[in-house]
């Protein structure tokens, strides 16, 4: 069975909903529902493909404090834990503040994550038939060379994929370019759409996927959330008649509908979904149909019950 291996930031997450405003200074604020659960972007797919039942490895950092125990046992109940660093000092942990009618919103401090490097990593993490890169802007450290990671991965023959997360500089520094410069090294781009409109300046979603797949000459899947996604695939331009430069052939995949209890990782799963698929050797416009779908069960799920076996989604 094809190797995969997910490199990127396990944390603490704290989901908080509704949240449509700040309490007043000394005020305290009610709201329906505060859960607790690891385990950030990495740690997401890890436990999706776990759920999924798909072996794979999982490259992250955590501290060695209460936190960062705590996420690593519920990571060792699956056996997901033995290529996690444990380093002295903070685990990582992000705050999602959801409510009806907005995009969630995250407060992150980053904790030993700030400090996890390329050398943290094993020499073996980019060795894999499959080899995604996670939650890049929640990696300072390993931000600066995210190119020769994966680099070393295309050496290795890995097919690539990047998901990158929100820019928390909104896109107004050096985030955009440097996204775009990684793109070329890429097999596989998972954007979601606001994302891809902030990579490319375009206001139509459809456009920015076939913008990003130009550029890079590779694939691209935008999660497009309730509305499911779409699969741009470069296409050359001895392909279609009269075209002078590269094209874009495009597929849409509708998600079924879905009740959404909790959203954030829902992207996250739905990366791990279309692993699993393309482990079993399913072309990837059916890997992806299939993760639409999963990812679609996955938000209608509470905290404790998140990720579902390939018996519930297709149940």
């Amino acid at each position: 069975m094809p190797t995969i291996h997910v490199i990127g930031n396990v944390q603490l997450d704290v989901l908080a909903d509704p949240v449509t405003a700040l309490p007043r200074p000394g005020g305290d604020s009610i709201i329906e529902r505060i859960d607790v659960r690891p385990a950030g972007a990495a740690g997401n797919v890890s436990l999706a493909l776990a759920a999924l039942g798909t072996p794979h490895r999982l490259f992250a950092a955590v501290g060695d404090d209460y936190a960062g125990r705590w996420v690593l046992a519920e990571l060792e109940k699956l056996k997901l834990h033995e290529d996690i660093l444990v380093k002295p000092g903070a685990t990582g942990i992000s705050i999602a503040v959801e409510a009806p009618g907005r995009e969630r919103a995250f407060i992150t401090a980053h904790g030993v994550l700030a400090d996890w490097t390329l050398e943290d990593l094993p020499d073996d993490a980019t060795e894999a038939d499959y080899v995604l890169l996670t939650g890049h802007f929640s990696l300072p450290a390993l931000r600066p060379a995210t190119h020769e990671l994966l680099k070393r991965a295309r050496v290795n023959g890995a097919t690539t994929l990047l998901d990158t997360g929100w820019d928390p500089d909104d896109w107004k520094t050096t985030g955009r370019q440097e996204i775009l410069d990684l793109l070329p090294l890429v097999d596989l781009f998972l954007p979601n759409e606001p994302e891809a409109l902030a990579l490319t300046n375009l206001p139509i979603p459809h456009d920015a996927a076939i913008a990003l797949t130009k550029h890079s000459n590779h694939q691209t899947i935008l999660k497009r959330g309730p509305a499911g996604a779409l699969l741009t695939t470069p296409t050359p331009p001895n392909s279609r008649p009269g075209a002078a430069t590269p094209g874009a052939d495009t597929i849409v995949i509708t998600a079924p509908p879905a009740i959404p209890l909790d959203t954030t990782g829902a992207g996250d799963s739905r990366a791990a979904a279309i692993l699993a698929e393309l482990a079993t050797g399913k072309p990837l416009p059916e890997a992806l149909t299939f993760a639409v779908a999963y990812a679609s069960a996955v938000v209608t799920r509470p905290s404790h019950n998140r990720h579902p076996t390939r018996t519930e989604v297709s149940r």
